[in-house]
């Protein structure tokens, strides 16, 4: 709306008229007060429509170009009402307001005896009394201004906002997001969807011609006068780049529930072609302009609440614009199955999405899939694409406590509304985290510092370790990661870096009893743990570390023999370094019966790290250790990090928590894990290829391998795309790339991890038969 209130706007106009040649005392009348206020200037015989313009909403360029292609049309015959000059020839007047603010104000020639072809109110209540012919008239004129504007295009000068992919379906679309506008998180996901169509199929239509020019972008039978002239197209405030339908589709949209819609529409088309054609793949797109066209009232209104007609977006056109969406999402799904077949297994639409992300991200970042998902929407374990498929999440333990969980969002978003601070300040929320976090511990782990991600915990922790051991060895095993700083960089053993290994880096092997004799499996791995020792004490290191995940999760989910963990970390105790176990994925009940992986495979670490499940998606992260190691640290070194520990993350991490509790998920994912593991021993039990049972809880899978025995990475890969295939995500890890990795949000059911396990069952078999066959 004007950001004017309408005694001002007036006393503007009065100011105004000198620069337009017109009397000091002409009759200046209000007509209208939205975006911009409107006055009939009358003076003499004369009549005008005087315009001031919202403060800021336009550059003078822009006023300059809406006036200029105004008068263009009218010279090339088309009716549009005249733009009459200011007197120094400029096409607009630039007026003070005595407050340092300059105020765009331009003027038209009335159009006598006019009056608007139509009412939007009344064509969307249905009770607008017109006949085809009228529409016909209408689509006749639209296609008469399209023809004109193709001859013109851009004119010198042009300068306007375009109403192109961003326009409609970016971030921050000319008339604001619509997606703000949604009362629920379902709804939001819905609009989203629907742009997310809009978007693929204009891409697809592309900006030709003969698509693509300048349009009204207004077009309703309000902008349309009529007199004994004949029609008036007026009001082009909006005017810019755009699909030339999208014209069209702003008609259809306001009577698209009219009973006699269906007959209107054809009638609107049939007199646009009269003047101007439309192609096929244009035509096939109008439904989606149909769909934009309504999302830009939404997003119009979801910057205006509290406004009189935003209020009639919200009570009276938002059910029936969402089921407008739904219809349109689903027709997009089935059309998208139709040309892809039943497995939906390309999608032509990522195409230029990967390619803006390669310029923008880079080329190395890796996806997943051999096709990838673009998803728009979560809901519990379950994930929706672009297309509206819906996945069974399998493998994302972010959303801890299930996507999109309203608990988790609501109490983040309302700490946002009240404030937000970081730790050198006092907050309840903060504290009361803390304690609730740490009553999930046992002793002596009874003090936390608050951090951003498993990275920054990792790093944090093992400067703690430095600094109280005074070493600066550390020892990891051969297939590790741990995070994406420079220190942890340098003692990542599974994934590619540039990083050196570091000098005062050992890695270890971990044994896994699959392999051979659990007996000599332990002597020879503790062996080599002493050996690393050793070693960094005679190079002068010293120990200051040992960093492992309990599971050992890059490392494949190996079974470890009896003995060893308790063995290990005797051995780097005894050498002086502290135990600092990665929890960021095992963590917060993920393994079923405790709250920590450590509690849960039997030792007691000295530092804890947590990270994202910890906040649900929300940035929260976490290192848990003693008093004894706080105080040593803290007190000689300050650490501080602004956006570690804030209260909206304290509510967040608070929430999650209470879900934990409140659905009994601990307990709960023991006993789900325990189902899960007599299921995998039997695959394991009529399928070759399935050599072992992997993890726990709800960390689970399965090593594939070849006829042979061997770890089969490419096997694994390929099980993993026929479980997306059936809208099943899970992925693989290990040194060969041969284990599945199976990882869902701790609200599964016990019938939805039975969909991931019967799928795992299929996808074998057919491996199975395929191989007999050849």
């Amino acid at each position: 709306m004007t950001n004017l209130s309408r005694n001002e706007a007036l006393e503007l106009a009065a100011a105004a008229l000198p620069s337009f040649g017109l009397a000091p005392d002409s009759a200046v009348e209000f007509v209208k007060y939205r975006e911009n206020v409107v006055f009939r200037v009358v003076d003499g015989e004369d009549a005008y429509a005087m315009r001031v313009h919202r403060l800021d909403h336009r550059t003078e360029a822009e006023v300059r170009t809406e006036n200029a292609y105004m008068q263009r049309l009218g010279e090339a015959g088309f009716p549009v009402s005249e733009v009459v000059p200011a007197i120094d020839g400029e096409l607009f007047a630039v007026v003070g307001d005595g407050r340092g603010r300059e105020h765009q104000i331009d003027v038209q020639r009335w159009v006598a005896q006019s009056a608007p072809l139509g009412d939007i109110a009344e064509a969307w209540e249905g009770t607008a009394e017109h006949d085809p012919e009228f529409f016909a008239e209408l689509g006749e004129l639209c296609g008469g201004f399209h023809a004109v504007s193709a001859e013109l295009g851009r004119i010198p000068g042009y300068s306007r906002k375009p109403w192109d992919l961003d326009g409609l379906t970016g971030a921050e679309p000319l008339w604001g997001d619509p997606r703000r506008f949604a009362k629920t998180e379902e709804d939001r996901a819905v609009i989203d969807t629907a742009l997310a169509n809009v978007r693929a199929e204009l891409e697809a239509l592309g900006t030709g011609p003969e698509a693509y020019g300048v349009i009204h972008s207004d077009f309703t039978p309000e902008n349309v006068l009529l007199s004994p002239g004949g029609m008036t197209l007026i009001d082009f405030d909006d005017f810019g780049e755009g699909w030339w339908l999208f014209d069209l589709a702003t008609v259809l949209f306001w009577y698209h529930w009219h009973p006699r819609g269906e007959e209107f529409a054809e009638a609107l088309i049939e007199g646009y072609e009269r003047r101007f054609p439309i192609p096929e793949a244009a035509r096939a797109a109008l439904g989606g302009l149909v769909v934009a066209r309504a999302l830009t009232y939404f997003g119009w209104a979801a910057d205006r609440p509290g406004d009189e007609t935003s209020e009639f977006h919200r009570i009276e056109q938002y059910p029936a614009v969402l089921e407008l969406c739904r219809e349109y999402n689903d027709r997009r799904a089935g059309d998208r199955a139709g040309e892809n077949g039943a497995t939906m297994m390309t999608d032509s639409s990522n195409d230029d999405l990967i390619e803006r992300r390669n310029r923008t991200l880079g080329p190395y970042s890796p996806l997943f899939y051999r096709e990838p998902r673009h998803f728009v929407e979560g809901d519990g374990v379950w994930l929706t694409d672009v297309h509206g498929e819906r996945y069974l999440d399998a493998y994302n333990n972010v959303p801890h406590v299930g996507h999109a969980n309203r608990r988790v969002a609501d109490a983040a978003a309302e700490q946002l509304r009240t404030y937000n601070v970081h730790t050198r300040y006092l907050s309840e929320p903060v504290v009361r985290y803390a304690e609730e976090l740490l009553a999930t511990f046992e002793s002596p782990l009874d003090r936390v510092y608050f951090t951003n991600t498993g990275s920054e915990s990792n790093e944090l922790a093992l400067r703690i370790a430095r600094h109280r051991t005074g070493s600066s060895g550390i020892i990891v095993t051969d297939h590790s990661y741990h995070g994406n700083t420079i220190t942890l960089a340098a003692l990542t053993t599974g994934l590619q870096v540039s990083e050196p290994r570091g000098a005062n880096i050992r890695t270890i092997h971990v044994p896994d009893a699959y392999e051979g004799d659990e007996a000599q499996l332990l002597e020879a791995a503790l062996r080599e743990v002493d050996e690393a020792i050793d070693s960094l004490v005679a190079e002068g290191f010293g120990v200051s570390a040992l960093l492992i995940e309990p599971v050992f999760s890059t490392e494949g989910l190996p079974t470890v023999p009896e003995g060893y963990l308790a063995g290990l970390v005797d051995r780097v105790r005894a050498a002086g370094g502290l135990i600092i176990s990665d929890e960021v994925q095992a963590g917060l009940g993920r393994l079923g019966d405790d709250w920590w992986a450590h509690q849960a495979t039997g030792f007691v670490p000295d530092l804890v790290t947590l990270g994202k499940p910890l906040g649900n998606g929300y940035p929260l992260g976490g290192v848990v250790t003693t008093e004894a190691l706080l105080d040593d640290f803290s007190s000689q070194n300050e650490y501080f990090n602004t956006f570690a520990g804030t209260p909206a993350a304290a509510e967040a991490g608070r929430a999650v928590l209470a879900e934990i509790r409140d659905r009994d998920l601990v307990n709960r994912t023991g006993e789900l894990g325990r189902h899960v593991s007599e299921r995998l021993q039997d695959l394991v039990a009529r399928h070759p290829n399935a050599a072992a049972a992997k993890g726990r809880g709800l960390f689970f899978g399965l090593a594939i391998v070849d006829a042979q025995g061997r770890p089969d990475g490419a096997l694994a890969k390929e099980i993993v795309e026929r479980l997306v295939a059936r809208r099943i995500l899970i992925s693989k890890i290990g040194p060969a790339d041969n284990v599945l990795k199976i990882r869902p949000p701790m609200v599964i059911e016990r019938e939805e991890l039975d969909l991931i396990l019967d799928a795992l069952d299929e996808a074998l078999a057919e491996i199975e038969r395929s191989a007999a066959r050849s």
